[in-house]
């Protein structure tokens, strides 16, 4: 069953079934609460989550104002705690149980001895992550870009209107 989890998991899509198979060993299921929190933003944790049932909600806290926003949704075949298999800092986002969930995780240490087992494997999944956080950074760049044309312009017809 974690075989067949992570193979949809596009981030893994880098490895071959065998490979799949010894990732599978190393994870751990964990079942999740309606609105429990899974990983919460600023905590130190190593690890990474794959949704294999449920849907999780991942909330960014707003410094300025002190609100919190959902910034995405997560459903079966997505990921997420995958900075930490590169660096070191505190978690970025809340990732928060919206309905009863299921993830596998996998800690950075046991995901680091099986990426240390070839060369290969190991550039070949940095490759590919690299490739999909760019791809994010851009979409993330694009969806600012449209927001703050919309700020602007909402701006513009307000102090048409008061003028």
């Amino acid at each position: 069953m974690f075989v067949d989890a992570l193979r949809r998991v596009a981030l893994l899509h880098c490895f071959n079934d065998e490979e799949i198979g010894d990732l599978a060993r190393l994870a751990q299921t964990i079942r999740h609460d309606v609105y429990s929190n899974i990983i919460i933003e600023g905590e130190l944790s190593w690890g990474i989550y794959f949704v294999v049932e449920g849907v999780c909600e991942v909330l960014r806290d707003d410094p300025l104002h002190g609100a919190t926003y959902q910034v995405a949704q997560l459903v079966a075949g997505s990921f997420f705690g995958e900075l930490s298999l590169i660096d070191s800092n505190p978690r970025s986002a809340t990732v928060r149980a919206m309905t009863e969930s299921q993830t596998l995780y996998i800690e950075k240490m046991d995901f680091d001895r099986f990426l240390a087992g070839s060369a290969e494997r190991k550039m070949r999944f940095y490759e590919h992550a690299l490739t999909m956080l760019a791809s994010r950074l851009r979409d993330v760049d694009e969806n600012f870009m449209v927001a703050q044309y919309q700020l602007w312009s909402n701006a513009l017809d307000a102090k048409g209107k008061t003028a």
